[in-house]
């Protein structure tokens, strides 16, 4: 039977060893932006997130729609790093996929 491909995409995305390591990193790095509000100085707060996300959060922040510090800046700028974290688990679970498949395959073909 085979996956369909929301399944698929759920389970590349969460089910697998690398992306859960992945997005535990993501959270912990988003604990000082759920907290930034509760401390006097949040400047630095979505700075690891923002390491943790880079390469994919930073094509996405390009085109910045909103000025300032609005509550829609602010929107955009949570949904880019969540979607950038999202985008990157994804791929880890397809890098991961084809390591195993690539190392189950030589074990079949040796023994």
């Amino acid at each position: 039977m085979r996956d369909s491909r929301s399944r698929t995409f759920v389970r590349l995305t969460f089910a697998n060893p690398a992306s859960l390591v992945y997005l535990g990193l993501v959270a912990a790095a988003a604990l000082p932006l759920v907290f930034a509000s509760a401390t006097a100085d949040n400047s630095f707060a979505a700075v690891w997130m923002l390491l943790i996300t880079a390469p994919t959060s930073m094509l996405l922040l390009l085109p910045d729609f909103a000025d300032g510090d609005s509550v829609l800046a602010t929107a955009y700028f949570l949904a880019a790093l969540s979607l950038a974290a999202l985008i990157q688990s994804f791929l880890l679970g397809l890098i991961y996929w084809g390591l195993r498949g690539n190392l189950a395959q030589q074990a079949r073909t040796t023994t």
